[in-house]
């Protein structure tokens, strides 16, 4: 069993109301840690805030997010705004929100998605220091300051949030990042870290160089938790794991020697496992885990059965 040293959250991202919907009620009830739902202007997502209110009431256990939320520009999201639909899923949770913000692909194909709304995708030095003063923001907000700013992208003058959060002084917030000046922003003000689709053995140098940046600006290391999102798929023969390798390669048009390939755990309970702690000894504290089976709950339920407790055996 993992529970007890890294926890496995689960991400989704359909369009398919009653197909999230039992899906989240599942790895609540199996035990999942964290559940997400994505956020953005793609074709593969509802309004992700207005998703998340109702992923908090049809779950009782597992913390809740965005798998990313975006906050570089006030047409993105802007931090009032923000800060006002995190405390609506806070209290609808009873206080299991936790805040994933991303700093944004760097590329054209992302920037091409944004500007087509009319939403400006500056660059990535631009995102990252305006996703800190948005953050700076959303605390000071929840906080219950009066906040006035003249920063370079947002400005306020004397605003105020009400109500509060539940979690006080508000729920954590963790960031994306992969790049040097998006991890020195994790450094200096989140709680938790997310990488996307490494290799343990990459995982751990990105986890190494932020344990430096934290000790320089004077924080302890395991101050902020460490995530790693990755596809998943649990098997039960040779011949499913080629069929599933087949259409994972298929649907993401990868080809043999693709790097997401090689971060996705295809096999059996057993293989996914001892996989999953290569990334707990590598630094991970949660991992975020898009299963590829979705709709269905099959996977979801093997990797459990061999990981975690069920509800009802955690109740007693």
């Amino acid at each position: 069993m993992l529970d007890a040293v890294l926890a496995l959250g689960v991400q989704t991202w359909s369009t398919d109301v009653a197909a999230v919907d039992r899906f989240w009620r599942a790895a609540d009830a199996l035990g999942y840690a964290r559940i997400t739902y994505g956020d953005g202007l793609w074709d593969f997502t509802h309004d992700g805030w207005t998703m998340l209110g109702a992923l908090a009431a049809v779950t009782r256990r597992a913390r809740i997010g965005p798998a990313v939320t975006y906050a570089f520009d006030p047409a993105a999201h802007h931090p009032s705004w923000l800060a006002k639909r995190a405390v609506a899923v806070d209290h609808l949770s009873g206080g299991r929100l936790d805040l994933r913000v991303a700093i944004g692909a760097e590329d054209a194909a992302a920037r091409a998605a944004w500007e087509r709304h009319g939403i400006r995708y500056p660059s990535g030095e631009a995102r990252v220091a305006a996703v800190g003063e948005a953050l700076a923001i959303v605390r000071a907000l929840w906080r219950g300051e009066s906040v006035s700013t003249d920063g370079p992208v947002f400005r306020l003058r004397a605003a105020r949030l009400a109500p509060a959060p539940l979690q006080r002084p508000g729920p954590p917030l963790w960031i994306a990042a992969m790049r040097p000046r998006a991890l020195a922003l994790v450094a200096r003000l989140a709680d938790g870290w997310e990488a996307s689709y490494v290799t343990p053995q990459e995982f751990a140098v990105l986890s190494a160089r932020l344990d430096g940046l934290l000790e320089r600006g004077g924080r302890r290391p395991r101050d902020v938790r460490r995530s790693v999102e990755l596809d998943v798929a649990v098997v039960e023969s040779g011949g499913e794991r080629e069929w599933w390798t087949r259409r994972f390669c298929a649907e993401r048009a990868l080809g043999p020697g693709d790097p997401l390939l090689r971060t996705a755990l295809i096999g059996d309970a057993g293989a996914v496992v001892a996989r999953l702690v290569e990334y707990e000894t590598a630094g991970a504290t949660d991992l975020m885990l898009g299963f590829v089976d979705f709709p269905a709950t099959t996977m979801l339920e093997r990797l459990a059965a061999a990981t975690l407790r069920p509800e009802s055996a955690r109740d007693r």
